[in-house]
């Protein structure tokens, strides 16, 4: 996906604008929940969230929705990570 199509795809969910968040090597946020839903288009580098007992992989163009309540955890990968991020 490309960010023009992540940016059309926040107007029709309902998402505000994004903000830009860049993590270090290997940062974790370990198991919690948003009250909120979060809608993430990554930059550059590589991250993981782990929800429902699935690893995602994300890279450059990946997309992840996390529903609001959901329980999961963040990491960066070893080179860090550049993400667009909205919630709702």
């Amino acid at each position: 996906m490309t960010e023009q199509d992540y940016m059309a795809e926040l107007a029709r969910k309902g998402y505000p604008a994004p903000t830009t968040k860049t993590w270090e090597a290997g940062r974790l946020n370990a198991d919690h929940t948003h009250d909120h839903a979060l809608f993430l288009y990554i930059l550059e580098g590589r991250m993981t969230i782990e929800m429902e007992g699935a690893a995602h992989d994300l890279r450059p163009g990946d997309i992840c929705e996390v529903p609001g309540g959901l329980p999961h955890s963040e990491q960066a990968g070893a080179e860090g990570v550049r993400f667009l991020v909205a919630a709702r």
